[in-house]
């Protein structure tokens, strides 16, 4: 015979099962307001004291899974389904019995928040109570909590912004305008917007026929020409394939002490400008450079873009005792650069120990470097009409064994390793331990053992490729975040996310999460193509703001308000990129080349657009590095701006700088121009994108009176060298 408590629990647990299984049916709404609203609360102020994480559960009680609110603990039922009145949680929140949490009261809108969420009927999809594995000190429950590991909101678009909106953007940023009191600023000048668009666009300016023509009848019309020209522009790829550059730390040569040239790396340069020119699909340009050659093992681009994975440095002179230690160092740059690239996660801090903040642990990095265990660079050949075709690609050990690198010719006792990773005790590989599977960070979809994207004899990279891109059950949703985070970065100078490579939780917030997760959403939506991205990006009155309010009192009280312009306001000064500094200063002197190069020139004389500029790592290109270019040792997802000396210096004295001037005076000298004043025009129209103001006429009339080349070159510096010249506007 049954005793009475024996029949209670078994109630509560038919009763629990019950609710789990209906579970999946319950509308998105109230498993999104669970997510949002109540978890959060319980994991930040319950979980140390009722949850697996607490050393000792106090008064029996588990908060960290629902059937633990159900059974409660030795005062009973934490939650009563659709009964408020009768919930001991929430009359321990409202502090009128129980009183928690013990540091205080919480806010009354959180009280709100669990009282709606038990009427609603208490959604809570955790059906398991959390376990933390054994050796791990991995907080999981913390970190599935995280922003950035949450599913996608699909939140409604706001109301706001009526008058001033021009498209879904514009209605998430007006909301949060509202709500702090600041008000967006007016739009600049047409020709003011022209020159941003096509610096924005193709890194390349205006010509002044088209400044011209802009600042008579202009209208939406108009513009939204403008903005589907420049994006059908061949221009265009070579400036936004710079970016992804960075990412990816692409170099053509090896780095360490010799540096040996990597001769057929300029392919994957080339990849990326097609694929941005095209519009190739973004999951599909992720999963072709990370398995590429699997993929699409006789398709040269497919072949080429795994260029990616193995971009990095490598180590040709290698000595017995270092190369296997070598060899994970290898695999680390694989980690990093497509966790970080990618995923925007900082997968590599775990490689000698967990994660310090992120729910990562040192397995978790491990199960990710095997799928690299195979991988190596080489240099492959393929068949292309009648030709062979050298690739520097990704490619899979032979006879599953890693041999020693070298320049050396051939000796037949070359050690080699087998093709595995191993476990390494504080990343030490002087001591490996057992070998690891193919696996994912378990705090993402998909977890530790992903059998639907890894089945038997799946090449790991390929299995990666499948994981990282689906959007139902793998990473796809923190994918299309990422990305779309670099996007708006580049086009206002700082993302949603103010750290575009890591969203973790040292990492930055996003000032507009719902924004976020909406661009996010219709990326997907979309098909993972870019260029529609751009477009709804530069079309939005967000982007065509000018750089204060309508008037001094309105620019000071928003200022006041919002200091830092986190509500996007009005537009941030916006320096250009080094690469396209180079190419301003041969594109406005009549020089510059437009056609592609196949190996990077080492010389910056060159009249080519300056993404065809070597890049080798010993010999890094100074007139570039002067502007902060990157170093391409890692993959950088924000470049730093700095402001120096130099700069100015390099304006005034760099022979390149003087041969631009002195082109440019050449330029405007051949179109006869009537007078001073349509000199100084033209100048400006070239240089900076707009006529010349009365007093800068004065001030170049007195420059260009004598009348001499040399007058109406120092002139044509004058203009190079302004501060104007280097930013978008």
């Amino acid at each position: 015979m049954k005793t009475a408590l024996q029949t209670v629990l078994i109630f509560w647990s038919l009763f629990a099962s019950m609710v789990v299984a209906v579970e999946p049916n319950v509308a998105p709404a109230r498993l999104r307001f669970f997510e949002a609203r109540i978890r959060p609360v319980l994991v930040k102020h319950c979980y140390q004291c009722h949850s697996g994480r607490a050393k000792e559960v106090k008064g029996g009680l588990r908060l960290d899974f629902r059937g633990g609110l159900l059974k409660g603990g030795d005062s009973g039922a934490a939650v009563s389904v659709g009964k408020p009145q009768e919930s001991l949680l929430l009359k321990a929140l409202m502090y009128a019995g129980p009183k928690m949490p013990p540091s205080g009261p919480l806010d009354e809108k959180v009280v709100a928040d669990f009282r709606k969420w038990i009427v609603d009927g208490a959604v809570d999809p955790r059906d398991r109570p959390m376990v933390r594995p054994a050796g791990e000190t991995v907080d999981r429950e913390s970190g599935e909590n995280h922003w950035a590991f949450q599913p996608l909101f699909r939140a409604d678009v706001p109301k706001d912004g009526d008058g001033w909106a021009r498209n879904a953007i514009d209605h998430f940023i007006a909301a949060r305008q509202a709500e702090a009191g600041v008000k967006p600023s007016p739009e600049p000048s047409p020709g003011t917007l022209l020159r941003r668009l096509h610096l924005g666009l193709t890194g390349l300016p205006p010509i002044p026929a088209e400044v011209i023509d802009v600042t008579g009848d202009y209208n939406d019309a108009a513009y939204e020409a403008a903005v589907d020209r420049l994006l059908e522009s061949p221009h265009f790829g070579p400036h936004w394939a710079s970016m992804w550059l960075d990412v990816a730390r692409f170099a053509e040569s090896s780095g360490f002490e010799m540096d040996h040239d990597r001769p057929e790396a300029w392919r994957y340069r080339e990849f990326v400008i097609r694929a941005m020119n095209n519009d190739l699909p973004y999951d599909e340009f992720v999963q072709l450079q990370i398995a590429g050659d699997h993929l699409k093992p006789d398709d040269i681009d497919a072949v080429t873009a795994t260029g990616f994975v193995v971009a990095g440095v490598k180590n040709l002179i290698q000595s017995r005792k270092e190369y296997i230690r070598d060899r994970y160092d290898k695999l680390d740059d694989m980690v990093s650069t497509v966790s970080t690239g990618l995923l925007g996660l900082t997968v590599g801090c775990a490689r000698c120990h967990d994660h310090k903040f992120d729910p990562i642990s040192q397995r978790d990095y491990y199960h990710v470097a095997a799928a690299f265990a195979s991988t190596l660079s080489q240099v492959r050949e393929l068949q292309q009409d009648e030709s062979t075709v050298k690739l520097f690609s990704a490619g899979e050990a032979p006879h599953n064994r890693i041999e020693m690198v070298t320049v050396t010719e051939r000796s037949n006792d070359w050690p080699s390793i087998p093709a595995v990773v191993r476990f390494l005790p504080r990343g030490n590989s002087a001591h490996p331990q057992e070998t690891m599977t193919v696996g994912f960070p378990a705090v993402l979809p998909g977890g530790r053992t992903p059998s639907k994207w890894a089945a038997e004899r799946v090449p790991g990279r390929l299995a990666l490729a499948r994981w990282i891109t689906d959007a139902q059950e793998g990473a796809g949703q923190l994918l299309a975040r990422v990305i779309v985070n670099r996007l708006w970065a580049q086009h206002f100078g700082q993302g949603l996310v103010a750290t575009p490579s890591d969203f973790g939780t040292r990492g930055g917030t996003p000032t507009h999460p719902q924004l976020l997760d909406w661009l996010a959403g219709e990326l997907i939506r979309n098909g993972w193509r870019l260029k529609p991205l751009h477009k709804l990006i530069v079309m939005s009155a967000t982007y065509r703001q000018g750089y204060g309010a309508s008037d001094d009192r309105q620019s000071a009280h928003n200022a006041q308000l919002d200091p830092t312009n986190q509500l996007r306001w009005r537009r941030q000064p916006l320096r250009l990129r080094a690469e396209a500094i180079r190419d301003n200063l041969l594109a406005v002197s009549g020089q510059l080349d437009l056609n592609g190069l196949t190996v990077g020139s080492l010389d910056e004389n060159t009249r080519n657009r300056s993404i065809y500029l070597r890049v080798k790592r010993s010999r890094l290109q100074p007139l570039l590095q002067l502007f902060d270019a990157p170093d391409a040792l890692q993959g950088i997802g924000r470049r730093q701006t700095t402001t120096t000396a130099p700069q100015g210096l390099m304006l005034l004295n760099h022979p390149l700088v003087n041969q631009c001037a002195e082109a440019f005076a050449a330029r405007l000298t051949a179109e006869n121009p009537t007078d001073i004043r349509t000199l100084v025009d033209r100048g400006f129209l070239w240089s900076l994108g707009r006529p010349a103001s009365e007093e800068e006429v004065e001030v170049c009339a007195e420059v260009l009176k004598p009348g001499t080349a040399e007058a109406t070159r120092d002139f044509c510096q004058m203009l190079l060298c302004l501060n104007e010249f280097i930013y978008v506007e």
